[in-house]
């Protein structure tokens, strides 16, 4: 019988069987193969496509077994009743001839018959073996096909596994690397706010201690103004006081430090 390669859709799984069965034979096994899949996945919903295309496979070589050791019974009760329609047929051509020379002895006559009888009824039988036989040959043919169908779904299901898991890996990986990055920035930009925070909070501490020495300053000048002028002879008579070098208020001094007074500019440290 010439081989060919067929190309098989299993329950969404596409494999290529070679055989010598017509194509439209290996599509129906294929469609009966699937029905199975689907009732064994409809009934237990959590269980893989590879573990339901195991499952047929089991169920078919169980059958496949049981159709075997029916057909070896069969056949061997099959070559019972040969040798038994044998003896039967050499009792028969006895009778017949014993019929030819005893053609009034009824009782020979009936048992011709019922020989006759039991000689259709073996026939009939040896037909269905041998049919019963022709089924277990095309069961095990069958189950072999199932086996190498179910071997290359499962090939083709742990590749596509194997694919997908790769793809997740890789996905994952760049979404640790990102979620990282976003941590990254976010923590630089909290660190910046903070520093600006602070920066803000120093230049209002700054403009709050030039507005204070402004109004301190602006008390000294009107105090000063109240003050009495000195009479032109007490001024000539008035020793010249020393002549002291004035001092920038908004410069850094340390007694107006001790004053509980902050200048304006820092002293260097």
């Amino acid at each position: 019988m010439e081989k060919r390669r067929v190309r098989l859709s299993i329950n969404g799984v596409v494999c290529g069987v070679i055989t010598g069965e017509s194509e439209k034979y290996m599509q129906s096994l294929a469609l009966e193969v699937g029905d199975m899949m689907k009732q064994i996945m409809a009934a237990s919903p959590l269980i893989t496509r590879e573990a339901a295309a195991l499952t047929v496979a089991l169920s078919c070589c169980d059958d496949a077994h049981k159709f075997s050791e029916r057909a070896g019974a069969l056949k061997e009760r099959m070559e019972e009743l040969e040798v038994a329609a044998e003896l039967w047929q050499e009792e028969k051509v006895e009778l017949l001839k014993s019929a030819v020379d005893t053609q009034k002895d009824a009782q020979m006559a009936e048992k011709l018959a019922r020989l006759e009888s039991e000689n259709s009824i073996l026939e009939e039988s040896l037909q269905r073996m041998k049919a019963l036989e022709a089924r277990a040959a095309g069961l095990e043919e069958e189950n072999n096909a199932l086996r190498q169908a179910a071997g290359d779904a499962a090939a083709n299901e742990q590749a596509q596994l194997a694919a997908e898991n790769d793809e997740l890996r890789r996905r994952l990986q760049e979404a640790n690397e990102s979620a990282r990055k976003r941590e990254e920035a976010l923590q630089a930009t909290q660190q910046a706010l903070t520093e600006n925070q602070a920066l803000r909070q120093k230049l209002d501490d700054l403009r709050e201690s030039a507005r204070q020495t402004e109004r301190e300053l602006e008390a000294a000048r009107e105090t000063a103004a109240r003050q009495p002028q000195p009479e032109p002879d007490q001024a000539q008579a008035a020793k010249p006081r020393p002549k002291r070098n004035r001092r920038n208020p908004l410069r850094y001094q340390a007694e107006m430090e001790q004053e509980g007074l902050v200048s304006f500019f820092e002293k260097d440290r």
